[in-house]
């Protein structure tokens, strides 16, 4: 496959490398710093605790997880990432960043509570989301959640990515296996999403078919 493809790993890796990245917010979103402050600790049995963070880029929120008493898990699939990734967390949560792929690393299944959404569906081909669908829902476990920022703009593939979605595709991919429980708007979109983009909370059902 042409490196030039966003399917490619070299398409992330040299971005990260170079610094044309102009999705990384360079921090914590607003609307994460108050789910975090207003949701049980880890250290409670009954809270959902385990955190995945797929295409987690610089890895910011990694440690944001982590303070609020979550385990949190990352993987990027671009070597650049990692390391900016690691980088950022210092040493104590490097180990936590799997340099790897997604769709493919061994997880297992219904290991998390919670799958944290920021960037990475909308870096894959909208021809890749029922994949990504039904990646989340195998590994999240019954009642957990997909949460995070969602893209929402008429996908054009020449222009991508980032690739949007069409008002009304998000609910007819996810409400096979899930069910909204939260939509607002973002005020601190970068750019290139602004205007655009929802923080949105989905529920895992227990349909698995």
């Amino acid at each position: 496959m042409d490196s030039s493809h966003p399917s490619h790993p070299e398409f992330w890796n040299s971005r990260f490398a170079s610094g044309q990245i102009p999705w990384d917010f360079g921090g914590v979103p607003a609307t994460l710093q108050e789910y975090l402050r207003r949701k049980p600790k880890g250290s409670n049995p009954s809270a959902r605790s385990s955190v995945l963070i797929p295409g987690c880029g610089s890895g910011y929120e990694i440690k944001a997880f982590a303070e609020a008493g979550f385990d949190v898990t990352a993987i990027d699939l671009a070597p650049a990432a990692v390391e900016r990734a690691r980088q950022h967390v210092g040493p104590a949560l490097a180990k936590q960043i799997i340099q790897g792929d997604f769709f493919f690393h061994d997880f297992p299944a219904a290991s998390f509570d919670i799958i944290y959404e920021r960037t990475f569906i909308c870096s894959l081909l909208p021809e890749r989301r029922k994949a990504y669908r039904d990646r989340v829902a195998s590994l999240l476990k019954y009642r957990g959640f997909l949460l995070g920022y969602f893209y929402y703009q008429k996908p054009v593939v020449e222009a991508g990515p980032p690739f949007g979605f069409a008002w009304g595709t998000a609910d007819e991919l996810f409400a096979r296996h899930f069910l909204l429980g939260k939509d607002e708007a973002v005020a601190d979109s970068l750019p290139v999403f602004a205007g655009h983009e929802r923080w949105q909370e989905w529920h895992r059902t227990s349909y698995c078919g």
